[in-house]
């Protein structure tokens, strides 16, 4: 992790055998949704239980999209020849045969496993059974914690987009005022690797300063905070205070394509301010945010479709080359093995 390096990065990465983020639960009602995960065209609808189901967004008959059809007693319906498939890919229907006996049994359109968790629809890309849970939002739904969720789109690698949620000196710059001082001052960093994740944690941080912490955090005195990153690819950033109050940003990144992804971020915090006034505040404050950040990286993604990806890392780019190096691994069904924790300084 010291001294620099200079990597290339031209491809989409994709790690199968994980579950990602569709859609809301509340987007998906009486009609199907046509969604793009990590590169493949999905449906989705519910079947006659109510249950969200997913197929390969494309009829075997002639490959119409299953999206433009129809919902009828819990299978999907091709609007092209009327063909219908249930939530597992079968086949149950094909209007103009008259000896259904005919019909190809023997077929079955790609499903993909679904789970409803945290008000969301997950999908699983593996094509073995799923291994594990979807991942579930810290203290999302927990006695005495506030949250709501935001749904952004970038046009940048998913890389890119999650080394910026994790990087804490950009943020004097695209964020002025909004966080931090403008003077940055040292502070210590330990960087923790496990066979899942990496964690930074920042030790004896000054409390933030910016215009968001004045109004919600006022009377704070010490904070803990620590950064981590979580594959297949989200993004978690913690910030724990002395008399208990807390404030989680926790992002889940789909990518649609190598330069589109779709992002699903967890707001959840305990204040001492009233729910009602964090709410009104945070909520656009937070996009605001957000907002900031997808501008830079959709100028960035621009210069990244031209050029190719150049990284010139530093130790101060602390989770970086992490993030890169567990998402490989994960693509090629490894695992790295884990890191003695380091420390570094930063100026932030």
């Amino acid at each position: 992790m010291q001294g620099f390096s200079l990597v290339w990065v031209i491809e989409m990465i994709k790690i199968k055998d994980a579950w990602y983020i569709a859609l809301p639960s509340k987007k998906l009602g009486k009609r199907p949704v046509q969604r793009t995960v990590e590169g493949e065209s999905i449906v989705f609808f519910r079947d006659d239980e109510g249950k969200a189901c997913a197929l390969l967004d494309r009829c075997l008959h002639r490959g119409m999209l299953l999206s433009e059809g129809r919902v009828e007693k819990g299978c999907i319906e091709c609007p092209y020849h009327g063909w219908k498939y249930d939530r597992d890919g079968r086949i149950v229907d094909v209007p103009s045969l008259f000896d259904t006996r005919d019909r190809s049994s023997c077929h079955a359109n790609r499903s993909y496993p679904t789970c409803e968790q945290d008000d969301h629809i997950w999908v699983w890309m593996g094509k073995s059974k799923p291994s594990c849970k979807p991942f579930h939002f810290p203290r999302y739904g927990e006695k005495g914690w506030r949250s709501f969720f935001m749904h952004t789109r970038f046009q940048a690698p998913v890389e890119t987009c999650l080394e910026n949620f994790l990087d804490v000196p950009h943020t004097i710059f695209v964020h002025p005022s909004l966080f931090r001082k403008n003077k940055p001052a040292p502070v210590k960093v330990r960087v923790t690797r496990k066979r899942q994740s990496v964690l930074a944690e920042f030790i004896d941080e000054p409390i933030l300063q910016g215009i968001g912490p004045r109004i919600c955090l006022f009377g704070q005195r010490k904070m803990r905070h620590t950064d981590q990153f979580i594959l297949p690819s989200i993004s978690r950033v913690d910030y724990d205070f002395d008399d208990g109050c807390s404030f989680i940003i926790t992002s889940q990144c789909t990518q649609v394509s190598e330069m589109m992804i779709d992002v699903t971020t967890a707001i959840t915090w305990r204040l001492r301010v009233p729910s009602i006034v964090a709410h009104i505040f945070l909520r656009p404050y937070c996009r605001m945010v957000i907002n900031q950040d997808v501008r830079l990286l959709n100028k960035l993604g621009r210069q990244i479709h031209r050029f190719g990806v150049i990284k010139l890392d530093t130790p101060a780019d602390l989770l970086s080359s992490h993030i890169a190096a567990l998402r490989i691994a994960a693509v090629n069904g490894e695992q790295l093995p884990e890191m003695d924790s380091y420390e570094t300084i930063l100026r932030i």
